[in-house]
């Protein structure tokens, strides 16, 4: 039992900030190893400023995101390349076959399907990435302290790394139908912008949806498959008819293909309901499930 002076020097000594180097292992050794780098573990009993806060918010980011990276794309001198192709890998042999093999009417049909299957990769890859998040995570979030409810904006910017190399998909099109770049392209960071807040809400439904239904993943995953199909994805949207055309607008999806229409095929300006509409539905389903997250993290442990 310690002596009463000993008790009062552990009174009065100072807590020491919690920062550590995370390491994220998997639970078996065939697993691949990814490290996070220097990631800062904000304490809940921390009174830190708003931009101290922000800070060490972009540092775990950074971390989770150089993590997710390392693991999908390896550390070798190689990895640059592999990023470049994986695109082409994806859907290039499609519009390869799109636009020199099969005769569809309509202007420059490959880049319209291109300008479509960019935004929609971009948000079911981070779908994908989301549902398997929190398991590959699982050591960390078993052992460490940080700020869980940023796991889902990490899975959509780890996806934004690999879709910014997509647009060169765009980029040959453009060339193989000889369409020239507008002014139209200064909205281009709008709509980059709008694309990547629909994917970070579609990560956090995504994320809890992984884990309350698990057996349900293949499902899940047809669906959001489903929206491209039931939006203008193959077909633009002034090529269908009215009655069709009101319905197709009800998918967040439509404003979006639209507006990388506008931008690289049209040379026109998107329309205001064509961004508005989008970050409409993000913000509902953010709003219903960033709650849902935040009290759910808790309960990881139990479930993971």
């Amino acid at each position: 039992m310690p002596r009463r002076s000993d008790a009062r020097v552990m009174s009065r000594a100072k807590p020491v900030p919690f920062c550590a180097d995370v390491t994220l292992r998997g639970m078996s050794s065939s697993e691949p190893t990814a490290i996070v780098e220097s990631a800062p573990l904000v304490q809940p009993s921390e009174r830190l400023g708003s931009a101290r806060k922000l800070r060490a918010a972009v540092d775990l980011l950074r971390a989770l995101t150089e993590a997710d990276l390392r693991f999908r794309y390896g550390r070798g001198p190689l990895r640059f390349l592999r990023w470049l192709l994986e695109p082409f890998a994806l859907v290039g042999v499609y519009l390869i076959l799109v636009t020199f093999v099969l005769d569809r009417p309509g202007t420059a049909p490959g880049l319209s399907l291109a300008a479509a299957i960019v935004p929609f990769q971009l948000v079911m890859a981070t779908v994908t990435n989301a549902m398997v998040a929190l398991d590959i995570r699982r050591p960390i979030l078993l052992n460490m302290n940080f700020r869980r409810d940023l796991i889902p904006v990490s899975s959509a910017l780890t996806e934004s790394m690999s879709f910014s190399a997509s647009f060169l998909l765009v980029v040959v099109m453009m060339a193989v139908y000889r369409i020239a770049p507008t002014l139209m392209l200064l909205w281009l960071p709008l709509v980059l912008l709008v694309n990547l807040y629909l994917a970070v809400s579609a990560a956090y439904a995504a994320s809890l949806l992984g884990i309350w239904l698990r057996e349900l993943k293949p499902f899940l995953l047809s669906f959001v498959r489903m929206l491209f199909f039931l939006g203008p994805g193959l077909v633009p949207l002034s090529q269908t008819s009215s009655g069709v055309r009101r319905l197709l607008e009800l998918n967040p999806f439509t404003g979006l293909f639209e507006s990388y229409r506008d931008v690289f095929l049209t040379g026109q300006a998107p329309a205001a309901w064509q961004l508005l509409y989008p970050v409409a539905i993000a913000s509902v389903v953010l709003a219903v499930f960033v709650p849902l997250f935040q009290a759910e993290q808790r309960q990881f442990a139990k479930v993971l």
